[in-house]
């Protein structure tokens, strides 16, 4: 199976107008999409399309309409790149615990033929699945990257900058932009997002994981310590959310409620493949990114 397990800690770091952060410790699944109907026999406690104590679900993730999940991200990607992925689809996601799913952005990793997470290769293009809460609303962005060489460190490190284009949050506008970082080290992955308004950076979050077989034994001990992740981390946010609305934070309308004189209404609701990439100066080489409604 190439399937694997993901495990480490997410942080989430508000830097303005009000400090705040927190951070705890994640177990996410890694699927070869191409997996998708048999990856669920490792472990009788994990269920395809009906409820256990794990389970996956197709309406969760891209396009549940267009049939198979992994030719779904395939069309969209030879659509968004004109390059139709010859190699695995990874998903990088929490599933179902107890029947409840919660996953504020899921990435999927598309690999040229003979390369594959597993053997710690870097992805040539990433799709990124962002759903919002409480609306459950989903955008994609379509992140190409460069085919960087590994530093000194033997991290290989893919950045991204561009323009917002999706209500995420209510305490955070519409008027931002977005750094996305993606490092990889052989069973190593790091995603790093900064969130910057006028030039200045108001909120960040970081993953670093360790890749491990997706075996029963690895599963199990990950359900002892993680039993109802997904419930843990709506919680979290829900009471986080609370935390800074006592700090004084500003909240922000969704644009689709926002009058039509706004510069933010409906922001990004038709996007069709509207290339986001923003303008830089830097000497960094950074992908592009297109960004599209689903």
């Amino acid at each position: 199976m190439s399937s694997q397990w993901l495990q480490g800690s997410i942080r989430h770091r508000r830097l303005y107008p009000v400090r705040h952060e927190f951070e705890y410790h994640t177990g996410m699944l890694a699927l070869d999409t191409d997996e998708w109907n048999n990856v669920t026999s490792v472990s009788p406690f994990f269920s395809l399309e009906r409820f256990n104590w794990l389970s996956l679900k197709r309406k969760d993730y891209f396009r549940p309409e267009a049939g198979e999940l992994s030719e779904a991200v395939r069309a969209q990607v030879e659509t968004a790149t004109g390059w139709r992925p010859d190699g695995p689809v990874e998903l990088i996601t929490h599933p179902r615990y107890a029947g409840y799913v919660f996953n504020p952005v899921s990435f999927y990793f598309c690999y040229h033929l003979g390369e594959s997470g597993a053997d710690g290769d870097v992805p040539a293009v990433i799709v990124a699945q962002i759903t919002n809460t409480p609306w459950n609303e989903r955008h994609i962005y379509c992140l190409e990257t460069t085919g960087s060489g590994p530093n000194s460190a033997g991290w290989r490190t893919e950045q991204f900058r561009f323009t917002k284009r999706f209500h995420v949050s209510p305490f955070n506008a519409m008027a931002q932009h977005y750094e996305w970082t993606f490092s990889f080290r052989g069973p190593e992955l790091r995603i790093h997002m900064n969130v910057l308004e006028e030039g200045k950076k108001h909120f960040d979050a970081t993953l670093v994981v360790q890749r491990a077989p997706l075996s029963r034994k690895t599963l199990h001990r990950s359900l002892r310590q993680f039993p109802l992740e997904a419930l843990k981390v709506a919680a979290g946010i829900y009471w986080h959310a609370l935390k800074l609305k006592f700090k004084g934070a500003p909240f922000y309308t969704h644009p689709d409620k926002l009058g039509e004189g706004d510069p933010a209404h409906r922001l990004g609701s038709s996007d069709r493949g509207v290339d986001v990439t923003s303008a830089d100066d830097s000497s960094k080489i950074r992908g592009k990114v297109s960004s599209w409604r689903t």
